[in-house]
Order: structure tokens, then sequence, then C-alpha cells
């Protein structure tokens, strides 16, 4: 057993009516159509091959050009493509393995279908149960890499590139965060073709500014968001506000560390990868409790996963017994081996109590009347003892105790 998430076909979350450019379209009129809609990359379909070739620009490229009115041919590179059937999460990892933000969706024969971006990712991961039960804390960056607001624009563009940033966050004098810039904010506004891009409106020359502040180009203000916060939230922040990094903030809007959609898809990356365990369940199951039996043991080991660094299997094992009156009761344990340490949790009805009471030099055993759980509080308990023993050698490890 696999814990299922993000399993329906990455069709279903893409953009199918694509908005693609030939090879010849001028640079110029390519940026203007992805700024018009707000598009860090186009595909470019080749019509006048036999076989219509699928290519790919992006915006941070072609704001390098030195002529607008040159073709994007240029600059345009043959990029990896998606099967339309392939589970999202498959495609996640096919994205991040290729170092794209986006990705042609192609049907069997090749034929272009549709586009998938990281925003499609985090529109989707906004209503994912996994991101909802991570907190920020668990994935971000806590050596917030920042600039004062009067450094220079060159200054801040060195530290992004000797750090390998997108982006880089912003203080004022009392350290609080006051604004946000990227790789493309430079590029906009600093070194975009000399011509007018789009109707009624003309582009900045391309002048050397590096000596000016870097307040002059920086976001302001910035979508934040604290440790309260979870990452189905922040993935949410990112895409209605088709950003790529969320900063985390202490409440006097001191950074407190910062989550970026890399980091997101890196995350369900390795959740995927950890929660590919074999799971054993050893005994009958009624076919009433079979299916909400089911979805319970996934979410309970979603939760378990996260815990741990790596689990080698689990094993539920259930024994289904009768009272005298004839009612079933279940007796259930979880087993869950780690590389550290095999955790056992047990559910049962939990009468089978034993009261000892010392007379003499020996002792008597009186079996207490058992109480009648139904299979699921049984099986929930088992999984849950199993979790509580995790969360407890985590807390351990993390005071130095363990």
């Amino acid at each position: 057993m696999r814990v299922a998430m993000f399993e329906e076909p990455v069709i279903e979350l893409s953009t199918r009516d694509v908005k693609t450019i030939t090879p010849d379209t001028t640079i110029g009129k390519a940026i203007g159509i992805m700024e018009q809609n707000k598009f860090h990359n186009l595909i470019v379909v080749d019509s006048d091959s036999s076989e219509s070739e699928i290519y790919m620009v992006n915006i941070q490229d072609l704001l390098l050009a030195s002529n607008p009115d040159s073709p994007v041919d240029e600059f345009m590179f043959k990029p990896h493509c998606i099967q339309k059937d392939t589970p999202t999460m498959e495609a996640l990892c096919e994205l991040l393995d290729s170092g794209q933000r986006a990705a042609p969706i192609v049907d069997a024969d090749g034929k272009l279908t549709g586009i998938v971006t990281e925003y499609d990712i985090m529109a989707r991961g906004a209503h994912s149960h996994i991101l909802r039960d991570t907190a920020v804390g668990d994935v971000m960056t806590s050596d917030v890499i920042y600039v004062d607001k009067a450094a220079s624009i060159g200054k801040a563009r060195s530290i992004m590139r000797k750090s390998n940033l997108g982006h880089l966050v912003i203080v004022d004098e009392h350290n609080k965060i006051t604004g946000i810039i990227t790789e493309g904010d430079i590029l906009r506004r600093l070194y975009k073709p000399k011509q007018r891009m789009t109707s009624g409106e003309y582009k900045g020359e391309k002048i050397a500014r590096m000596g000016q502040p870097v307040s002059l180009i920086m976001s302001s203000p910035v979508i934040t968001t604290t440790m309260d916060a979870n990452l189905a939230d922040v993935a949410g922040l990112m895409c209605e506000h088709d950003i790529r990094a969320v900063p985390i903030t202490r409440k006097d809007m001191r950074p407190r560390g910062i989550v970026t959609t890399h980091d997101i898809m890196r995350f369900l990356s390795e959740f995927r990868a950890k929660s590919e365990v074999n799971v054993e369940i050893l005994g009958t199951v009624d076919e009433a409790y079979k299916e909400l039996a089911m979805r319970i043991i996934d979410t309970e080991l979603r939760k378990i996963v996260r815990l741990a660094r790596r689990i080698h299997w689990i094993k539920i094992v259930i024994k289904k017994e009768r009272d005298r009156g004839g009612v079933s009761y279940y007796k259930i344990g979880a087993h869950v081996k780690t590389p550290e340490k095999l955790y056992v949790g047990y559910g049962e009805p939990g009468g089978t109590k034993i009261l000892m009471a010392a007379q003499g030099a020996g002792e008597i055993e009186k079996k207490a009347d058992k109480r009648r759980w139904d299979f699921i509080a049984t099986l929930k308990d088992a999984l849950l003892s199993v979790r509580a023993q995790m969360e407890d050698d985590k807390i351990k490890k993390g005071s130095g105790r363990s």
C-alpha cells in the first residue's frame, strides 16, 4: 500500500486552452503577451515542422535580449513534456527533476493538450490535507538572507547570484521586512529592451543603475505570514498573488524564515518517497468497515510518515473476538518499523483490566468485564498510540535527551 495523494491525472489541473506563439514571433511581442497574461513561460509551436515540434521560452531569457524586433527562436529550448494521464504527484516530480517552472502536457501521440505550472501545483496544494497538516516551521528556511533597503541594486544582485537565490528580502533600519525583489524585477526594470512592447506603454531603457538603492525596484508591501500558518495557507498565497516565495515573520515583521514554491514541491516529493512503504494487514475486516478503515489508515499513516525519517514497513494485526453475548469486539495492533526503532501500539476493549491485590505472600488476579469498543475506535486507538510514541521521541531528540 502507498499513501495516496495527488493521484488525479495532471491534465485535470492543467490549463488546456494554451496560448502559443511561433518561432518567428518577435521578442517584444512575446514579452507583451507574457506580461499581459502574467505568464512566466510561453510555448512555441513550430507549425512549419512536419511533426509540430514543441518548444518553450521564459521571460528571464527574453528580458536579456538586446533587440526586441528579433525572433524568439534564438531563445527557445526543447522542454521536458509530461503525458496527460500522469498522476499529479509523478508530474510534480518530473517538473522538479527537469528544473522547469512549467511543462507542456501532451497526449500519447505527442500532441499538445495543456500546460502545467508551479502555480497549478500550488493551487492544488492549497486544498491538500497533507499540506494542511504541515506547519511552515517544518519546511521553511530559517537562515533568511536579506539586505538593507539602502543597499545598492548591484550588491543585491551579487548576493542573489552568489547564494543562488531567485529572490531577496529587503529590511529597513529596524530589521523589519519592507520589501522583496526577484531576478525578474531586476531584469524588468533595468534590462528591458528599448521599445514600446504593448500599446500605450513605454518600457525603460537599458541603463546602468546598479549603484542605486534597491528600494527603487523592490515590491512592497510584502505578502507574508506567521509561524501559525500551514503549508496549504502558503500555497494559497503563492497562487493568489503570483509569487514564488513567502517570508515568515514575527509579530513585529522581523524575518523568521521563508518558504518557496520549490520548498513545497520538494517536501511533497520527499513525503511521497517516504510514504512508499509496505503496509501489511493481517486479519479480517468486516465488509461494512472496510472502506472507512482504509481511509483512516491512509490518513493516520500520512501523519506517521511525516514524523519518521524513513519507514521500513508497517503491519496492522486485527483480531476479532466475541463476548459471551455474541457481540463482536476487536483487538488491533499497529507495528511500525523505522531505521531506529520498532513502534507498537494497541487498541483493545480495555477491559481486560487486571487488578492485582496482595494477600499474604501471594497475589490474586481479578479480570474486569470487557468493554465493547467498535472496530473503528479500536483501529484509531492503535494508530494514535504509535503516533504519540513517535511524537514523544521527536520531542526528546529536539531537547537533546536522546
